[in-house]
């Protein structure tokens, strides 16, 4: 008890410091670890008097509120929560925290900036942003703080999880409906104009002609006498600049040039009234951009709301007999049971889950191992616990969760090479193994070389990392991604991303690929290769997330390459699948390296470009262990 005591003030007080901390700009980090920590009711007395003193001590006055505001609301709608349900979840709070952070961003810049369209879409697209890190954040924090206060988790019996889980869906799906229509509310904004609207023309014309004709003396000469001839010849004006961008006294028609006493004075009014109205007319563009591209997250956060919904949909209670039989014979070996629920989750083949509050009965304590053994043999499947469950099953009840093995398993390697040159690899990988039992490979191609390639790239695949662990979609998560690239600030350098998700269950691969070379499927002698013609993360705001699905058996390989290695192949995609074809190893860090250096080996120029090869081979568990 006294452990725990102090890791609780542990938390309370690094609550303090980050808020204190806080200093500038929006900083969600504060806030999320704040939201993370109140979802521990051990907190609750002491966790907003700390994080107020430490705003107060580092925060400007001018700020106090806006942070303020935010931990009011927390406390506010947690509470009203606690009041119809028994307890709030991590996603409602992920969610309130997302909604808060832009509500309070958006309304503080605009009580300081004053209210004004520009203002208000530059401010939506920054509380966006702020908002996904904030949730990120959040994710990150709660993940943490539910292993260190391990002893203090609080275990939700399952009869209650069904009734929590779709009060929980239906406020997705309600959610998610919100958002929808706001982003096709935005998405039916005035689209990019490429020219000056004749409206717009109009009002340039009156602007110049009111500046320039009104105190000339000879006014009525030009706009009475010869009124169709000058009106005829200023709109030619205006028409000119909007086609060149500037006129000339040699573009002006002879007749106005007499007639007009002021011409140069007439044409630097034209091109200054002009030049004004394009600028009004790009910036005008601009936040039609910044509109479209928020209305997109609004989507994106709409589908991830969706996929949420339906990862809870796919959840299903099994047969109420596999229950019975495993609470018959689990209670012969000295267990306790006091509620066991069998259920199917999402996969691409039969994912079951085993959800059971258990004791022993009497005798000494049973390893979680032992007790999946038990499972297993009861129900005729290998169960393997869940990372979170509990290590023993000792005389108090507790809860446990077991999940059915996998029936793949990958062994993977890999071989870099930075450009010729180059200090560091501009390409960065990761392989991320997901709770559902899928493991995602990624590769992301920097464009460029050296360190700034290397960021970018990193960025990239940590971003994906921390949405896809936190259980965005994987599409929702690329979309969401290329948003932020779009806001990035560096225009000039693009990403590529190169995805291959291996379902461990089905055997099922899924290849996305987002301006990525090919990837290549070895089946013995057979080499197939997975292309797409898709554009880099960062260039547009929508993104086309092309995906290819492809079936995997028992000692396949997949070979991921970056643009570096097929551009050293003078018949690229070809000459990498001949090779693949003869080549004989099996373990993949040996064939990675031998793809690489085959590629080295090709006659031609120095290296110009960073090089990476990722290699994966599936392998079928052996019948003895299923």
């Amino acid at each position: 008890m006294k452990r725990i005591h102090i890791r609780q003030w542990m938390v309370l007080l690094l609550s303090g410091f980050l808020q204190h901390s806080v200093s500038g700009l929006m900083n969600p980090m504060g806030i999320a670890y704040f939201a993370a920590a109140y979802m521990w009711p051990e907190h609750r007395s002491l966790l907003p008097v700390i994080s107020l003193i430490g705003m107060a001590a580092g925060i400007p006055q001018t700020m106090l509120l806006k942070y303020l505001g935010i931990l009011i609301g927390i406390m506010l709608i947690t509470y009203i929560l606690e009041w119809k349900k028994a307890w709030v979840s991590q996603q409602e709070m992920l969610l309130m925290l997302s909604l808060l952070i832009l509500s309070a961003d958006v309304g503080y810049g605009l009580a300081r900036e004053g209210v004004s369209i520009e203002a208000a879409g530059r401010l939506l697209r920054f509380g966006a942003v702020e908002a996904i890190f904030g949730a990120v954040g959040f994710a990150i924090f709660y993940s943490i703080m539910k292993v260190f206060l391990k002893d203090n988790v609080r275990e939700v019996p399952v009869s209650e999880k069904e009734s929590e889980e779709n009060f929980v869906r239906c406020r997705l799906g309600d959610m998610a409906s919100s958002f929808r229509k706001l982003s096709h509310m935005l998405t039916n904004e005035i689209p990019e104009k490429e020219g000056l609207s004749e409206g717009e023309v109009a009002q340039a014309f009156s602007e110049v002609t009111e500046t320039m004709c009104a105190a000339c003396g000879r006014r009525e000469h030009c706009w009475e006498k010869e009124y169709y001839d000058t009106c005829h010849s200023a709109y030619n004006l205006l028409h000119m600049f909007s086609e060149n961008g500037q006129v000339d006294r040699k573009q002006v028609p002879a007749g106005f040039r007499r007639r007009c006493i002021n011409i140069d004075g007439f044409l630097k009014e034209t091109n200054r009234v002009m030049q004004m109205a394009s600028v009004n007319l790009r910036w005008q563009n601009r936040l039609n951009e910044n509109r479209l591209a928020f209305a997109g997250q609004m989507g994106e956060i709409a589908e991830i709301m969706d996929d949420l919904s339906m990862e809870l949909s796919e959840r299903k209670e099994n047969s109420k007999q596999l229950s019975d039989i495993l609470i018959h014979k689990l209670e012969k070996k000295r267990l306790k049971i006091k509620k066991i629920s069998v259920t199917d989750e999402g996969s691409h083949g039969r994912r079951q889950k085993v959800y059971l509050i258990a004791r022993v009965r009497r005798g000494r304590c049973m390893t979680v191992k032992e007790l999946a053994e038990l499972v297993s043999a009861a129900a005729g499947l290998r169960f393997v616990p869940e990372k979170d469950s509990p290590e023993v099953v000792g005389r108090k009840y507790t809860v446990f969760e077991l999940v059915e093995d996998t029936k793949y398993r990958l062994i993977q390697g890999g071989a870099r090479k930075p450009k010729e040159g180059e200090p560091v690899n501009g390409d960065s990988y990761a392989f991320i193994y997901l709770d559902s039992g899928q493991v995602l490979m990624s590769l992301s191609d920097g464009m460029g070389s050296g360190e700034k390639a290397k960021e970018e790239s990193e960025l990239m695949i940590n971003l994906l990392e921390q949405m896809v662990d936190t259980g965005f979609a994987r599409r929702s998560a690329l979309r969401m991604i290329n948003s932020v690239m779009m806001f990035h600030g560096d225009r000039q350098l693009f990403s590529s991303m190169d995805l291959s998700v291996v379902d461990l269950y089905s055997g099922i691969c899924e290849f996305i690929k987002i301006g990525a070379s090919s990837t290549f499927i070895k089946r013995g002698e057979k080499v197939e290769c997975v292309t797409s013609g898709s554009l880099p993360m960062g260039v547009f705001p929508e993104m086309d997330c092309e995906g290819f699905c492809r079936n995997l058996f028992d000692g396949d390989v997949i070979v991921m390459v970056t643009d570096g290695v097929v551009n050293r192949f003078s018949h690229g995609n070809e000459a990498i699948c001949d090779l693949l074809s003869e080549m004989d190893l099996t373990n993949p860090n040996a064939m990675a390296s031998e793809i690489l250096n085959e590629a080295l080996d090709c006659p031609g120029e120095v290296q110009q470009d960073d090089m990476t090869v990722l290699v994966c081979t599936v392998c079928k568990k052996p019948a003895a262990v299923l």
